[in-house]
């Protein structure tokens, strides 16, 4: 048992984790917990908001306890907590169950637990989290491979839980299409030799990832539990389990709900469990099965003779399916658990039920919750339960029953021996009619579990408050002793630990005067740099002040120069502008000459016509005086005729070429 130093350095790690003070209602609780929880072999703290601070404490707490069993499940550890319980489990001679669900744990620290996993003695590991946790364990595909590879040759664990921990993922929380981490476990799978329980669910892993470890699975001789339940996988996911469970021969725990195989996959898993003869749970809620894949999986129970346990809950299975699983309640004899809620069955597949029940000596609990069932099919249940001695627990929350269904349910329950769990809850159904059912439900419950005679049960009842009451006298006593202990220590600690900050203090004044002579060395030097620095600025500032003023002259002489280019440009401009003016008029005059003389030209081209008009008429009348003068001729004799014409003189001849070479320029 926990000594009380032990609990106050607990309670007081709690605090620090917690931020509340020792005598707070939350501490009492803790403290109250640690008394009741945390003696024997078996230790459980869950949901309790420890953190680092309690997991560094029970580290060192727990190494001289002989546990067998520590769960801290729904707490917050983190990294440095759980890396400090590993410290404790390496050199721990008895500790064999390990729950560090749902701390916030990191990736770091998943890959120290795989990595450690050859030097530690556990049988059972669970690092899984709850889909409702607030502080669920971080990983990513790299803990899986690790956990992979070192269970390959792990020959000790039996039970390792990594549900909902994000190993089908990378660090970046990106989908790891290659799924590594499957890769790795469905190689484990292939060698492992001892492992009996494998939780993987709500991973991420795919249709991929989950054929690789059915796949490892198919060659293990050893796993009996398997979830899968939760990993987006399709209907090919659904076909090689099929395919597993016609070749394995030790699974006998098996879950795949919450994915989307389909019929098509269901259809696979129901012609594997006709010839299967050791899987006696199945999970298949939520898979999309529908009616066709509800009657294969129905069909195939008729001659299966192991399945005990079966869930086909949120399914889309209507009244079709549900006659199907009636028929075969028929022939089968070994199911003790059937769970079709949460389907639209109606009542007539309640009604096929109950005559069923009414013969059945094997099936204990059946679920038929948010199924539109009436009073009818109620009436009908109740009958058939009358005549029932095997039925133990019933569900029918959530459905269409009325006050009148209500009434003859509890009176049905009150009389019937086996029955001792009946839900009616969200029916239209009165409060006092569920009041009586919860009543005789907690009646039976007790008379079922207590098998003591009533004074005996009574005297054990004293005896455990006496024992209560002992434990927490010594709690008291123990804890006043190590209050009185810890005052003196810390007493004795805070006298040495002001002698020690004396002289500390003594040695850092001595130091600090030395400093300061230092940093007043220092101020002299930089004074004097300072004052060499003036000097050299007042003589650049000089030097700039002359400088600016030629800058300044040498502007003005630009400045002045720049107006002399300026009346010299304008004077140019002016001169242009004449010449401009002078060639424009001299353009004007040039063109009205041209058009005078183009008007002349005219002019002399019509003269020079008419002068060769007239040539060609003197060389028409030339023409015709000679041709008279050639008639007159001829008829003037022959005498005369040989007579040679009279020459013209040379000066008329040459008076008439000259005129009309006048007239044709």
């Amino acid at each position: 048992e926990m000594q009380a130093e032990v609990v106050e350095d607990l309670c007081l790690a709690f605090c620090r984790d917690t931020r509340s003070d020792s005598s707070s209602t939350a501490a009492e609780k803790f403290r109250h917990a640690l008394i009741t929880n945390a003696n024997g072999e078996e230790v459980r703290l869950n949901q309790l908001r420890l953190g680092i601070h309690s997991g560094v404490a029970l580290s060192k707490a727990l190494k001289t306890m002989m546990l067998s069993s520590l769960n801290l499940h729904g707490n917050v550890l983190r990294d440095v907590g759980a890396i400090a319980l590993l410290q404790l489990l390496r050199g721990h001679e008895t500790l064999r169950h390990l729950n560090l669900g749902s701390n916030d744990i990191t990736h770091d620290g998943g890959i120290a637990f795989a990595r450690e996993l050859s030097t530690l003695r556990l049988l059972s590991l669970e690092l899984g989290s709850d889909l409702s946790s607030m502080y669920t364990n971080r990983f990513n595909n790299k803990v899986g491979v690790a956990f992979g590879e070192q269970l390959s040759a792990n020959t000790i664990l039996r039970k390792l839980g990594l549900s909902n921990t994000g190993i089908g993922r990378m660090e970046d929380k990106q989908e790891d299409e290659k799924q590594e981490a499957a890769q790795s476990l469905g190689r484990m799978l292939k060698v492992n030799t001892t492992l009996e329980e494998l939780k993987v669910a709500s991973n991420n892993f795919g249709t991929v990832g989950s054929v690789l470890i059915l796949k490892g699975l198919m060659e293990n001789s050893a796993l009996v539990e398997l979830d899968l339940s939760g990993n987006n996988a399709g209907a090919d996911a659904g076909v090689m389990a099929g395919e597993t469970l016609t070749t394995n021969s030790t699974l006998t725990c098996f879950s795949l709900a919450r994915n989307k195989i389909g019929f098509h996959g269901t259809s696979a898993m129901a012609a594997a469990l006709v010839s299967n003869s050791r899987l006696t749970v199945l999970d298949l809620s939520d898979t999309q099965m529908q009616d066709r894949g509800c009657i294969a999986m129905a069909n195939a129970l008729e001659s299966n003779c192991c399945l005990t346990h079966f869930n086909g809950s949120r399914n889309g299975i209507s009244e079709q399916g549900g006659l199907a699983w009636a028929d075969t309640l028929w022939a089968n004899s070994t199911l003790k658990s059937l769970n079709l809620s949460e389907n639209p069955l109606g009542d007539e597949v309640a009604v096929n039920i109950a005559g069923v029940l009414s013969q059945n000596d094997s099936l204990k609990k059946l679920e038929l919750s948010s199924c539109k069932l009436g009073d009818e099919g109620a009436l009908s249940i109740i009958d058939a339960i009358e005549k029932n001695t095997s039925l133990t627990r019933l569900r029918l929350a959530n459905n269409l029953i009325s006050e009148t269904g209500g009434m003859l349910l509890a009176d049905m329950l009150e009389s019937h021996g086996s029955l001792h769990h009946l839900d009616i809850r969200a029916n239209q159904v009165a409060h006092a009619s569920l009041l009586r059912v919860q009543k005789e439900c907690s009646r039976k419950k007790q008379a079922t579990e207590s098998k003591e005679p009533s004074e005996l049960a009574a005297q054990i009842r004293v005896l455990k408050r006496k024992e209560q009451k002992i434990l927490e006298y010594e709690f008291r006593i123990g804890k006043a002793l190590a209050a009185r202990k810890e005052a003196e220590k810390i007493l004795g600690e805070e006298k040495r630990m002001f002698e020690e900050a004396q002289g500390e203090w003594r040695m850092k004044i001595d130091e600090a005067q030395g400093e300061l002579n230092e940093l007043l060395q220092a101020v002299e030097d930089a004074e004097r740099r300072l004052e060499e620095k003036t000097t050299e600025k007042q003589l650049l500032l000089k030097t700039h002040a002359e400088r600016m003023e030629e800058i300044e002259k040498a502007i003005k002489l630009h400045e002045e120069e720049g107006e002399q280019l300026n009346k010299l440009i304008a004077e140019a401009t002016m001169q242009l502008a004449d010449v401009e003016q002078s060639k424009k008029e001299r353009v004007e005059g040039l063109r009205s000459e041209l058009e005078q003389n183009q008007q002349q030209i005219l002019e002399l081209e019509k003269e020079t016509r008419a002068a060769q008009e007239k040539l060609r008429q003197l060389e028409a009348e030339k023409q015709q005086a000679s041709r008279t003068h050639a008639i007159e001729s001829t008829s003037a004799g022959g005498a005369r005729a040989a007579e040679p014409p009279a020459a013209q003189p040379p000066a008329a001849a040459a008076a008439a070429k000259k005129k009309a070479k006048e007239k044709r320029k």
